[in-house]
């Protein structure tokens, strides 16, 4: 008897991600200009066939940097829920950043430079959405930082641009050491979050400890 032949259609999420983590590992040794050519040699296939999963290049660049951009995003989000002072809190979340753009650097300039930076709807919202969670973490830190919620949205989202920018620039120019750059993207966002804070009437000392966010907050 004949095996039936696997649907194609149930094959097809496998393939897509197959293709994307070709489209990485390509990334990761030739840099950010990886050609469809090189990706298909990582996946195995013949180049046509990346595009019978993708409609052009710009598609599987979309899929890749929402990956990558996922995976960078939840390495930022587990240094989020620590104790210390508010440069500890502050700094936690730079550092992640800057240590996961340091071990992928061809892929993180990727993605800034072509990824979820790009202007669309998809990607403002994403960058909206997660600045929402950054807000929401800072709120459980520095009292009354998210009481109006579009202003906390928005200084966060202008700290999101600042550290891409600063860590793309440092990954191609290292005029600075890591934890020199980890320290100086630490200060400025504390002068920012400090100065939003000041201006709702709230005064913290950057170096002594806030008190540990209960669990309601």
């Amino acid at each position: 008897m004949t095996p039936p032949k696997p649907d194609a259609d149930s094959a097809a999420p496998a393939r897509r991600e197959q293709i994307i983590d070709a489209a990485r590992s390509a990334i990761e040794e030739h840099g950010p200009g990886a050609l469809t050519g090189q990706i298909a040699k990582h996946a195995g296939l013949a180049r046509p066939n990346v595009y019978r999963h993708f409609a052009s290049k710009d598609d599987l660049d979309v899929a890749l940097a929402r990956s990558a951009y996922k995976e960078l995003r939840a390495e930022i989000l587990t240094r989020l829920d620590l104790s210390g002072t508010p440069i500890d809190v502050i700094r936690a979340p730079i550092e992640a950043q800057v240590n996961w753009a340091d071990l992928h650097q061809n892929l993180y300039r990727f993605l800034v430079s072509r990824g979820h930076q790009r202007s669309s709807p998809k990607r403002n919202a994403a960058r909206r959405d997660f600045a929402a969670e950054l807000a929401a973490a800072g709120a459980r830190y520095f009292p009354h930082f998210a009481d109006e919620p579009d202003a906390a949205e928005v200084i966060l989202v202008a700290l999101i641009g600042l550290v891409d920018a600063s860590v793309l620039r440092w990954l191609i120019a290292r005029t600075e050491s890591r934890e020199q750059l980890i320290d100086r993207l630490t200060s400025h966002a504390w002068l920012i979050i400090d100065h939003h804070l000041r201006g709702i009437g709230v005064n913290l000392d950057p170096v002594v400890a806030l008190p540990q966010p209960s669990a309601g907050r």
